[in-house]
């Protein structure tokens, strides 16, 4: 076959599969996979990519799956690491509200209500921090019961699902704001932590030489009929790896402070001595279109 004949060999494959969607019940879905296809063809001519390369990344998705639960999430992991989880977070963000950040492979849906203003922390190690503030929409205005879902990692730095000896609802919760759109919690400082590597995403990361690290951070999920949900997180200010996290997470407008905090009602609330850490961050979701 001559470079010719090739080249329009490879533009007759790309239009039918392009094509092949045309008919899709839902006209998005004709328009993404279709892009899908179109981008994905021209990598594999761009890069040239073999027959065993090809083969190679079949078998990376096949691990992938096998070692994929409902407590870890590789192919969510997977898209962290290749900035596409960020790329999605930019794209989608609509404008005027908090910025968003990855999911990361730990969440979980089965995370428990708890009241407003509970101690998560339940007498394990770590130093106490007062995370609190409102769920506001971009005019200021307060989003009364609004839902936050929270977790992090334990004083480790591992995950329930990491961590067999940690209770599955460790450090995690889920929270309706009060009628200001506040909300409180009482947590632990969270720690950097390495990215699983027991798996097919740490086997890639080790062949690329990239770092494994992520800052410290709280996830959180705020959520509210009528509003863009948000998924983000936040970052202690001064953290290791804050300027290379290896799942590209961190936006200038997450990075918060931990402060002494000598508020006595609240110490008395939560049996602390003064002063103690606190962390106060109002989050602002938009209005559906």
């Amino acid at each position: 076959m001559s470079h010719d004949q090739q080249a329009l060999s490879q533009q007759a494959v790309t239009q039918d599969a392009m094509q092949s969607f045309a008919n899709a019940s839902d006209p998005r879905m004709a328009e993404v996979m279709s892009l899908l296809v179109k981008h994905m063809h021209a990598f594999v001519a761009e890069s040239k990519l073999s027959k065993a390369e090809w083969l190679a990344g079949l078998a990376f998705l096949t691990n992938a799956a096998k070692i994929t639960t409902d407590e870890r999430n590789e192919f969510s992991l997977f898209s962290d690491v290749m900035g596409i989880s960020s790329m999605v977070d930019v794209v989608s963000q609509p404008p005027g509200g908090t910025p968003s950040s990855v999911l990361g492979p730990f969440h979980n849906h089965d995370s428990l209500f708890r009241a407003n203003g509970d101690d998560l922390t339940e007498g394990q190690p770590g130093d106490r921090v007062w995370l609190h503030g409102r769920v506001l929409d971009v005019d200021q205005n307060p989003i009364a019961g609004a839902h936050i879902d929270f977790w992090q990692n334990a004083d480790n730095g591992l995950y329930p699902a990491q961590d067999t000896a940690q209770d599955p609802q460790n450090l995690r919760c889920k929270i309706v704001c009060d009628e200001t759109g506040g909300f409180s919690l009482l947590t632990i400082r969270p720690h950097p932590y390495t990215v699983p590597t027991d798996g097919p995403v740490g086997a890639l990361l080790a062949a690329s030489n990239r770092s494994i690290w992520r800052p410290a951070h709280f996830h959180i999920i705020v959520s509210a009929p009528g509003y863009v949900g948000l998924v983000t997180e936040l970052f202690p200010s001064g953290s290791d790896y804050i300027d290379n996290d290896t799942v590209f997470g961190v936006r200038p407008g997450l990075i918060v402070d931990i402060k002494p905090c000598h508020d006595l009602t609240i110490a008395k609330q939560y049996g602390l001595t003064t002063p103690f850490n606190e962390v106060a961050y109002d989050f602002h979701l938009v209005k559906k279109s």
